[in-house]
């Protein structure tokens, strides 16, 4: 018997597998009074020794590009995006056009590797939001709250995205979430992203959406962000989601995640998001 199973026992062989090659990876925003973000990093491949879980501030620092030449051309108009809030790798303009359906490309040259990246995204409409509830409902489990919110939708087929953020107090003591935005400051915390279509909409054209959220807030405020976004960043944002949210998808290497970046990783989305400021009931 002891013969037999060392006859069927499987031989490790070794398997050398070069790493990824890094490449920029795009994040991008337009934000309130008509700004535009821009966020630049460099992927590292899983088979790194580095764990994106266990990196340093002196590493993430690394990761960012803080040398950028950022380009975005729109209605005949070029910028040239500049760093913003003294943060490496965030790029902002204020935009000088702003229609719907308006075609934006983005190039980005990287003076240290002198690698350049191309894209293009079309600036899609800020939907309507008929109305935005978030009421605590400690009847079904502790910290919970019932997100309730209203679309009125649009003819074409579309895509959104909402997202839930409970505010702080600076002297609270809270985990930080791994899925932050880096759009938003240390004190504002994702406690929810939901992903959904406008297909079964109802006949009066409303899209009408209910969630259970964990919120663990004692102020009384939630910020309420829900986002038309283009049917491929749509599955962009559902393979970040499988592959362990936005830390992940802007530095490991995006294995099957769908870009729109040529010779780059991530995706460069012109979307509008409705933010709305929601007193919690």
């Amino acid at each position: 018997m002891g013969i037999f199973f060392t006859s069927c026992s499987i031989e490790s062989l070794p398997i050398n597998v070069e790493p990824a090659e890094e490449k920029i990876a795009v994040a991008s925003l337009i934000g309130p009074e008509e700004t535009f973000f821009i966020t630049l990093s460099r992927s590292f491949s899983a088979l790194s020794a580095e764990d994106v879980n266990d990196l340093t501030e002196d590493a993430v620092e690394r990761l960012l590009l803080d040398q950028a030449l950022v380009l975005l051309e729109y209605d005949g108009i070029t910028d040239t995006l500049e760093k913003v809030f003294d943060i490496n790798g965030l790029y902002g303009t204020q935009l000088q056009s702003f229609d719907d359906f308006q075609l934006m490309s983005l190039t980005v040259f990287d003076s240290s590797t002198s690698e350049t990246v191309t894209s293009q995204s079309m600036l899609l409409p800020q939907i309507e939001l008929d109305s935005v509830t978030v009421t605590r409902d400690s009847t079904r489990f502790e910290d919970v709250a019932v997100l309730t919110f209203n679309v009125i939708d649009r003819p074409e087929e579309n895509f959104f995205v909402v997202q839930a953020y409970q505010l702080t107090d600076s002297d609270t003591t809270t985990s930080d979430s791994t899925g932050s935005s880096p759009f938003f400051d240390n004190d504002t915390f994702l406690i929810y992203e939901g992903l959904f279509t406008d297909r079964g909409v109802d006949e009066d054209g409303v899209i009408r959406r209910e969630e259970l959220i964990n919120f663990t807030s004692e102020t009384d405020s939630a910020l309420v962000i829900v986002t038309n976004i283009s049917e491929g960043y749509y599955r962009f944002l559902e393979a970040r989601n499988r592959s362990g949210g936005l830390v992940s998808s802007l530095a490991n290497e995006p294995v099957n995640h769908p870009t729109n970046i040529q010779n780059g990783v991530g995706y460069f989305s012109a979307h509008r998001p409705r933010a709305v400021l929601v007193v919690v009931e």
